[in-house]
């Protein structure tokens, strides 16, 4: 319940207000600012990280908010709003991929690449050892002995030989589909020993200098393609469905231990890195400096500040501060 306030109580208050909202509105509030950071940097210096906030303390905060707390339905309808406008932003007709990809940027990436050989040479025992590649391999096989057997012209020249080639395809043909399969079978249970000289020959032609050779040819065709040609391919309905899954994906991921067990780590080593830096140190590390500060605070602060001080806003949540003083019984005693 607000107190009645004295002549004098209200008058000083009235007093304190103006002079406030002139501070936050008027020609000194550059110096202001400049003066609230140096201070703040100043008192800042003596104080460690470590010292104001405990991992314990941020670790409880990031889970709250990371893990426990739901996500509104708002900010996937609006993510997924802000895809569709993305997508069909008109710059994407007027700017080419090599503009946000240059010869050197990729050539750095192909080297990276190229780099992890290790990688490179377990896809590809991977890619051999999986049954479809068998399965592929043995289609291949099949269809051509099949094409060798109907299509040789070797067939036309030798007496006979086209008669009994024919009688074979008819064979074949009779027994089909199971003879085919079995075909297909047979062959995938004895061609081991191909699909490991396959494995070799992948790991031996896909060597550094072709696939270099490969990706800067396919570089040079995409390269001065429009940003919009990828609407060829990806249908704005994708870019949705890819959006839902993903959000999904991640709702599911927060729930378990090693989604937790990763923000824990980051955490850990953050301030096992910056436990013992004051908060100069690290802005300074982060390559923030208190020009940039002023800057920025000075880029917002008299807008926002101008608005809110034409609307009423801002003399209504000063007076609000200040008050409660202006009642207390201490100021009262003090002035009579």
């Amino acid at each position: 319940m607000m107190t009645k306030l004295s002549e004098k109580a209200q008058a000083l208050l009235d007093a304190h207000v103006a002079f406030t909202v002139e501070q936050l509105t008027g020609k000194q509030l550059e110096q202001q600012i400049e003066e609230l950071i140096d201070n703040l940097l100043k008192d800042t210096s003596k104080l460690k990280l470590g010292d104001v906030v405990t991992p314990t303390m941020i670790k409880q905060t990031a889970h709250r908010y990371a893990i426990h707390h739901e996500i509104p339905p708002a900010i996937p309808e609006l993510v997924g709003e802000v895809a569709r406008e993305l997508y069909q932003l008109e710059s994407h007709d007027e700017n080419k991929i090599f503009d946000l990809l240059s010869d050197e940027q990729f050539r750095d990436l192909m080297k990276k690449v190229l780099e992890m050989k290790d990688l490179r040479e377990r896809l590809i025992h991977e890619a051999v050892s999986n049954p479809i590649y068998g399965e592929m391999i043995s289609d291949v096989l099949y269809h051509g002995i099949s094409d060798y057997i109907t299509k040789n012209p070797l067939t036309k020249k030798i007496p006979g030989a086209q008669s009994m080639m024919k009688l074979g395809k008819s064979v074949m043909d009779m027994a089909s589909p199971n003879a085919e399969q079995g075909i297909k079978r047979y062959i995938g249970q004895n061609i081991n020993a191909s699909m490991k000289q396959s494995e070799k020959f992948l790991v031996r032609n896909l060597s550094d200098e072709k696939i270099s050779r490969v990706a800067e040819d396919i570089w040079d065709e995409v390269k001065l393609n429009k940003i919009s040609v990828f609407r060829n391919y990806v249908k704005e309905s994708d870019i949705e469905d890819f959006f839902v899954i993903g959000f999904e994906y991640w709702r599911e991921l927060r729930k378990a231990d090693y989604y937790r067990d990763m923000i824990d780590a980051g955490i850990d080593f953050f301030f096992k890195k910056y436990g013992k830096s004051t908060l100069p140190e690290l802005l300074d590390e982060m390559g923030v400096d208190r020009n940039m500060m002023v800057a920025e605070a000075m880029h917002y602060a008299p807008h926002v500040l101008a608005v809110l001080n034409k609307k009423g806003i801002l003399e209504k949540a000063v007076r609000r501060q200040l008050a409660p003083f202006y009642e207390s019984e201490a100021l009262q005693n003090l002035i009579g």
